[in-house]
């Protein structure tokens, strides 16, 4: 496996985050409004695919790290996974006694919260270890 320069992960990650702003823009709107399940189903999955894309990429560049790079990884996506299910299920709670109103769209967001957490995460333990990005 060869592992993508810094280089060409952005250009590569850049290149699907577009093309699932345009997916977004023109065909999730489509799904919306569709008459059979199949297909409602098939376009927002299609809505999905640049982003598991970048998913795979990200992997294949923490795989071919070091292991100080792999830790810092593991030890983000380990905080951001915990403090994003802890809130998800805080707002489970909530909504199932009427505390607050979550609607099902609500789910949407998940994964952007992780990512965002998962990001600052890296940020906080890459400043503790003292250490830089995956690039060196």
């Amino acid at each position: 496996m060869t592992t993508l320069t810094e280089k060409q992960y952005r250009l590569r990650s850049i290149i699907m985050m577009v093309l699932y702003v345009v997916l977004m823009l023109t065909i999730f709107p489509l799904a919306k409004h569709a008459d059979a399940a199949t297909v409602r189903a098939a376009l927002a999955l299609a809505c999905v695919a640049p982003v598991v894309a970048v998913i795979w990429m990200m992997m294949q560049r923490i795989m071919g790290s070091d292991e100080l790079q792999q830790r810092l990884h593991m030890l983000a996506l380990s905080a951001a996974t915990g403090i994003v299910a802890a809130a998800s299920l805080l707002a489970g709670f909530l909504q199932t006694v009427h505390v607050i109103a979550v609607d099902g769209d609500a789910l949407i967001w998940v994964f952007p919260a992780l990512c965002i957490v998962y990001g600052v995460s890296h940020l906080i333990f890459k400043r503790r270890y003292g250490g830089a990005g995956c690039e060196g």
